[in-house]
């Protein structure tokens, strides 16, 4: 269930990276992450009133958590300037490199307060055959 769940959030992820892309001939990079995050907020404090039935807290989690609202920001203005000048599957080809490089830190250093799981080098060819897709689609 996870794998179908993952596979349609990249088929989201593609689909939103072109939208915000096309959004970029009428709007500013950060008038693109208003009107992004702006409908992200409204859904789910609808979401949250309606289901969870409890009030809106930011208590509780470590402070460090909130950065993500400023990667999300990042996250939509820079793939919605790149789509625009090197194309959707470049754009998200390349933002893989990045996603694996990240991951691979902290599922290695159990930061976050994952679990660890160090790297190994038998991973290593794995890597190594996503980089040359990536050059491939990239290059292609």
């Amino acid at each position: 269930m996870y794998f179908l769940f993952l596979i349609l959030s990249g088929i989201f992820q593609g689909l939103m990276v072109s939208l915000n892309g096309q959004l970029g001939n009428y709007y500013s990079l950060f008038g693109i992450c208003f009107f992004v995050h702006a409908i992200a907020a409204v859904l789910l404090v609808l979401y949250i009133k309606g289901k969870e039935k409890k009030p809106l807290s930011f208590r509780g989690a470590p402070p460090y958590v909130f950065l993500v609202g400023f990667m999300g920001v990042a996250m939509v203005s820079s793939s919605s300037w790149c789509t625009l000048r090197i194309g959707a599957t470049a754009m998200l080809s390349l933002s893989v490199i990045g996603q694996m490089i990240s991951s691979a830190l902290v599922d290695h250093y159990g930061w976050f307060g994952t679990e660890k799981k160090p790297f190994r080098l038998k991973q290593l060819p794995c890597y190594a055959l996503v980089m040359a897709g990536i050059f491939l689609v990239v290059q292609g």
